[in-house]
């Protein structure tokens, strides 16, 4: 049997492309998010009490993956980008059903005349992504002591110093009003390595920029040994962020 589900909200975020997302949530815990419900759903009585609780759950759709279909295995970044596990022991977004899941922070709420607006913190989940569901994060019964974690048992190493180059450091300076914590939120995504595993540690790509779009910036960086150097952060020619 076919079931068909209409998504309740859009969320809006600063990663306005897929590279350069967390790979899990709240690794860069500065990383803003702002769901819109759609008008259907944009009811007060919706969230009543939602303001209680620190965390929610967000059930959403891999909307940029739903044309590509799906395998059973897949390269897990945690196991180096080269070696295969099955789809259902990893969190790819390559799956049967494009359906992903995120604990995020909810920092606040804002009720607005359109209806109720979840202002986020420390999402993985890239700009424009229909919304499913949300359910509130209750600790006592979603953090279950002495789980184990397979291959991913352990939280991922330290990778990458950041450090900013002159011109960087005044470009974010002169941004620090318009986009809040820009900074910081380079330091977390680029601190995770987000380059494929098979790059680290390659000669080949020693000399390599990286371009990652946040917020309504393109951050241009380069990586040597362990250290991640950005290079200029400028506002890109795209529309800014509806964030």
């Amino acid at each position: 049997m076919a079931y068909t589900f209409e998504p309740i909200a859009t969320l809006y975020t600063c990663f306005k492309e897929k590279f350069g997302i967390p790979r899990q949530m709240n690794l860069a815990d500065k990383a803003p998010g702002r769901l819109v419900f759609h008008s259907d759903f944009a009811k007060t009585d919706a969230v009543r009490h939602l303001e209680g609780f620190s965390h929610v759950w967000l059930v959403f759709i891999f909307h940029q993956n739903m044309a590509k279909g799906w395998g059973a295995l897949v390269r897990p970044p945690r196991l180096g980008g080269n070696k295969k596990a099955g789809v259902f022991a990893t969190r790819s977004p390559f799956r049967p059903n494009p359906i992903g899941m995120s604990a995020v922070k909810l920092a606040s709420i804002a009720h607005t005349r359109k209806g109720p607006e979840l202002h986020l913190l420390g999402v993985d989940i890239l700009d424009g992504t229909p919304i499913l569901d949300i359910k509130p994060y209750i600790p006592w019964a979603d953090a279950i002591a002495g789980a184990r974690g397979g291959f991913a048992d352990q939280p991922p190493e330290t990778g990458l110093d950041v450090v900013f180059s002159p011109e960087a450091t005044h470009q974010c300076r002169i941004m620090a009003d318009q986009i809040p914590h820009l900074a910081a939120t380079i330091i977390q995504v680029l601190k995770n390595d987000p380059r494929p595993g098979y790059f680290t540690g390659s000669p080949d790509y020693s000399d390599r920029v990286y371009g990652t779009r946040l917020f309504d910036v393109e951050v241009k960086w380069q990586v040597t040994d362990k250290t991640a150097l950005v290079l200029s952060i400028e506002k890109t020619a795209l529309a800014g962020s509806e964030l």
